[in-house]
């Protein structure tokens, strides 16, 4: 046979073959181009996911800052009647700090810190080291040896024209002592009054209220505070040492008042005025009211509020036990400390 007649034999062989074995490898590739549009389809609404996402943040986030610009948020301004930036303890973050440093001036502010505690030379100036990295304008110690000593108008003459004032951590009941019902505790008022910032942690934000939690773990023991915050009662290191039960018992006695337990790293930047509030740091603030259970009754159920960073609102609409919408954390602040 020739070499002609062979190729003509084997071609249509040939031919079947290949259009059997395109035949087979279609149906392999099926399930391959299935799986192929399944992720494809996942990964474009994944897409959907993210982007929409991102975009209701960012309005969100616009919104805010043009409130903040606009003054009709707390995040930044300096309120009629002062502010109080009240801290709960524990480590106290670079945003606090910032904040405090920024809503008494910044490079203009005048700091006058007040020690919860009796002070040596040493701690005097460790005191007024932590606060002078922030370029501020002058930071003075402030220290009475006696209450006389503390209601000496020469002694606390440094508040006329500070702009800030910090109550350190300590003890609430020292602060209380040597400088509740004197000259100092009047010069703070008026610094808020003016527009001023004063700030603590601790011990120091303890004593901001009029009714003061002195101690105890389980049974408080009740004082006097400096009455800065009008109708509210403050403790620290709240959820961290697990005061909840104090608190209440607290709020039993005195149910006109709202508590508000502020855990360690965070603080409540509060409008003496306007009762305009935002919560900062690292974990929350619990806003406790208690509330009747029947009309005509006395307020015996307790209403807890967790307050997130980020969220702002008034206190008005806490007292009423109206939610509070969740802020959208400031997370270039947490991060940058700004």
């Amino acid at each position: 046979m020739s070499d002609h007649r062979k190729t003509r034999w084997h071609f249509p062989a040939i031919s079947l073959l290949s259009r059997r074995m395109y035949a087979e490898k279609q149906i392999s590739d099926q399930p391959r181009r299935n799986w192929s549009s399944h992720r494809r389809l996942f990964f474009w609404a994944f897409t959907a996911m993210i982007t929409i996402g991102a975009g209701v943040y960012v309005r969100a986030e616009i919104y805010r800052r043009v409130l903040r610009i606009e003054g009709m948020s707390p995040i930044n301004v300096a309120y009629s009647g002062g502010t109080l930036l009240i801290a709960g303890g524990g480590d106290l973050s670079e945003q606090i700090r910032h904040r405090f440093v920024e809503l008494a001036g910044g490079r203009d502010a005048k700091i006058v810190v007040i020690p919860a505690e009796s002070i040596n030379e040493q701690s005097r100036a460790q005191y007024r080291d932590s606060w002078l990295p922030y370029e501020v304008k002058s930071v003075d110690v402030l220290h009475a040896e006696s209450r006389t000593q503390a209601d000496d108008p020469e002694f606390s003459r440094v508040l006329e024209t500070a702009t800030g004032v910090w109550l350190g951590g300590g003890q609430q009941t020292w602060l209380a002592a040597w400088y509740g019902r004197t000259r100092v505790e009047s010069r703070l008022k008026e610094l808020l009054a003016r527009n001023g910032v004063i700030g603590g942690t601790s011990a120091g934000a303890a004593v901001m209220s009029r009714v003061m939690i002195a101690g105890g773990r389980d049974q408080p023991t009740m004082g006097q505070g400096f009455d800065l915050i009008p109708g509210a009662v403050i403790d620290q290191h709240f959820i961290k040492r697990n005061r909840i039960g104090r608190l209440q018992r607290v709020l039993e006695q005195h149910p006109e008042l709202i508590g508000f337990g502020i855990d360690e790293g965070t603080a409540l930047q509060y409008g003496v005025e306007n009762g305009r509030f935002q919560v900062l740091g690292q974990s929350s603030v619990v806003a406790c009211v208690m509330q009747r259970t029947a009309e005509n009754e006395k307020p015996s159920k307790l209403h807890l509020q967790f307050l997130n960073p980020g969220t702002e609102g008034d206190i008005e609409r806490l007292r009423r036990g109206d939610a509070i919408p969740p802020g959208f954390t400031d997370f270039e602040s947490m991060l940058l400390g700004e």
